[in-house]
């Protein structure tokens, strides 16, 4: 078998369109999910019953259902209610929620890592609850959170991939277009597979910097 290199060079404008796709729906996803997953942490904390439910069972559907299921439902689901969105949008915000749901989870087993006594002494100087989260129980949860947290946005990053099955041309749908044209899936896949690779391995470091730094941070503490 001979590997053709030329591929490459011809076919490169359609792959790098197919990873700036890839890069902008996981960079904003990773940036949403946390946000969303604080709110839904918020509620699983809350006081208020109605709030508390509310969250489990919006945690408990996405976790129990596939993200292309979640994806369909919510692509063809859409339109019947009269809101039309662009593919992409539908699928970033559908990747979001889909996330937020497992880090929402990463983040509560954090906060319930830090020892009682934190939150207790921090109200007992007067803090509200919400402060107490923010100012003394976030800061010493980061160590709990961050090791899974970055799993888990690799795991964005590959399931970005899915976003092709509703015509957003990201990186494996420009895989699967090149490998139509030239009939030479493995010269195409290996190198979507090296451009997955090299992102995937990008977040990884991220996330060890930030633990590295955290724990820093903690120690001057």
């Amino acid at each position: 078998m001979r590997f053709d290199f030329s591929i490459y060079a011809t076919y490169w404008p359609l792959v790098w369109h197919g990873l700036l796709l890839t890069v902008a729906s996981s960079t904003i996803a990773i940036i949403l999910s946390p946000i969303i997953g604080v709110g839904i942490v918020l509620a699983r904390l809350a006081r208020n019953p109605l709030a508390v439910c509310a969250a489990i069972v919006f945690v408990e559907l996405m976790r129990d259902l596939p993200f292309m299921v979640v994806l369909f439902l919510i692509f063809y689901l859409l339109p019947v209610l009269g809101l039309r969105l662009p593919a992409f949008a539908v699928g970033v915000a559908t990747l979001s929620l889909y996330s937020a749901a497992y880090f929402s989870e990463i983040m509560r087993s954090a906060i319930l890592s830090v020892p009682n006594g934190q939150m207790e002494s921090a109200r007992a100087t007067g803090m509200s609850h919400l402060q107490a989260l923010r100012h003394v129980i976030a800061p010493q949860m980061m160590g709990y959170f961050l090791p899974p947290a970055t799993n888990q946005a690799i795991l964005v990053i590959k399931e970005s991939s899915i976003l092709s099955t509703i015509t957003i041309a990201e990186l494996t749908m420009a895989g699967e277009i090149i490998q139509g044209y030239t009939y030479s899936p493995i010269e195409v896949f290996a190198l979507i597979s090296v451009l997955y690779w090299l992102m995937c391995a990008a977040t990884s470091r991220l996330g060890r910097w930030l633990e590295a730094r955290f724990r820093v941070v903690g120690r001057a503490g």
